[in-house]
């Protein structure tokens, strides 16, 4: 019986954000356990907005990466800060991966989002095709605006309305996020939580950091990740204006970006990077001493998972996690982190000093991380669970006689 997937993804190898790194894993890890893998993606783009040197290719254009058959589009860029651009900008994709899509064969479709519109268009493709249809959400976008208390004319309630179907029909759902899986699981049972994780490789690399940690005289503050409006990274901004004997480094880029570099001017001990390489960061790792992860109070607090949190954690470092869903509860239940409420300056400033003013304390947070993630958060340990979950999903379709290429 053939093993075969197609995968869509708004994201996809060389960008190195999380949704990236999620969709290039599932990719080459089933394509190395014998898949015929095809992947639809944009030519990278993110989070510079523009095309990647080397990459202005005439599209559709096709490429093996890894055994891996990936197909890139052309994408729409657009203003990352106007919604109703960004919608259009992911409309113009998922008419574009549907009508690529629709010439591949395949018995599995994958797609991950968070793009709103792609998961309606590929539900129409696979059913169209006959293909099983897993939908990985990585994100609960469509219900943004609505946490931010701003006015969506009634569009949050329609593509709530429009997600919750594509849900109930899904062959699996999948989410790294338990409590995305939660909000799901009331229309389809067949949800399933697909955490994500760090490499075997990242944690070889990491595992000399782990005994090299020690609190300098002038300790490192850093966030790593996306400057979104649901980071809450203004938090950070003030709390580095509290604590001037420390060092705030903040690497990334974001809609947010710029709004936050205004905000932290006058305020010294604030460094800004754009992305860096991955051996590059592996150095700031090495550098840091205390990382943090923060989210808006809300609604979106109380659901959201900060993937980078795993990546912190291999490389041993103690983390300040400002967040309330289940993953906080985690933290606290397993010591794994110093977790503090959404937006509350002054906890957070007294737990960055509170660590800081505890080396051991520190040393054993770190240490706990590091092995929760050695135990849990293996990334190869966790796709091999979910190949099961499609396995025994083509088994029935097979038994069925509902399998069929194209």
């Amino acid at each position: 019986m053939e093993k075969s997937i197609l995968i869509l993804s708004s994201h996809y190898y060389p960008e190195t954000c999380a949704g990236a790194k999620r969709a290039t894993a599932f990719a080459e890890f089933l394509a190395s356990k014998g898949w015929r893998v095809t992947v639809i993606t944009l030519l990278p783009n993110y989070p510079f907005n523009a095309i990647y040197e080397g990459y202005n290719f005439k599209t559709p254009y096709e490429s093996y990466e890894k055994d891996v058959k990936v197909i890139r589009l052309k994408p729409l860029l657009v203003p990352r800060d106007n919604f109703f651009l960004r919608i259009l900008a992911e409309f113009v994709f998922a008419i574009k991966v549907f009508f690529s899509g629709y010439t591949q064969k395949a018995n599995f479709l994958l797609v991950t989002t968070p793009f709103m519109l792609l998961a309606p268009s590929a539900f129409v493709l696979a059913k169209l095709k006959r293909m099983a249809f897993v939908w990985d959400v990585r994100d609960i976008t469509w219900l943004y605006l609505r946490f931010m208390g701003r006015r969506t004319y009634g569009l949050a309630v329609f593509f709530d309305w429009i997600m919750k179907k594509v849900g109930l029909n899904a062959d699996l759902l999948i989410s790294p996020v338990q409590g995305i899986v939660q909000y799901f699981e009331k229309v389809n049972p067949k949800s399933l939580l697909v955490p994500n994780g760090v490499s075997k490789d990242f944690l070889e690399k990491t595992r000399s950091l782990v005994n090299e940690y020690k609190i300098v005289d002038r300790p490192i503050i850093l966030y790593a990740g996306l400057f979104g409006y649901m980071q809450g990274l203004s938090t950070l901004i003030e709390a580095a204006a509290k604590l001037p004997e420390y060092d705030f480094l903040l690497i990334g880029d974001g809609p947010e970006k710029e709004f936050l570099v205004k905000k932290a001017k006058g305020v010294k001990n604030v460094t800004f990077s754009p992305y860096v390489t991955k051996e590059e960061l592996l150095e700031f790792y090495k550098r840091s001493t205390v990382c943090v992860s923060l989210l808006t109070s809300g609604g979106i607090s109380k659901i959201a998972e900060p993937s980078k949190v795993w990546e912190y954690m291999a490389t041993g470092r103690p983390v300040v996690y400002c967040g309330e869903s289940s993953m906080a509860k985690l933290f606290v239940e397993r010591d794994l982190a110093v977790v503090c409420e959404p937006g509350q300056l002054d906890a957070f400033v007294f737990a960055i000093r509170e660590l800081i003013n505890s080396p051991e304390r520190a040393k054993e947070i770190g240490r706990k991380g590091r092995e929760f993630v050695e135990r849990e958060r293996v990334r190869e340990t966790i796709l091999e669970n979910f190949e099961k979950e499609l396995l025994e999903i083509l088994s029935k379709r097979a038994r069925n006689g509902r399998l069929k290429l194209g």
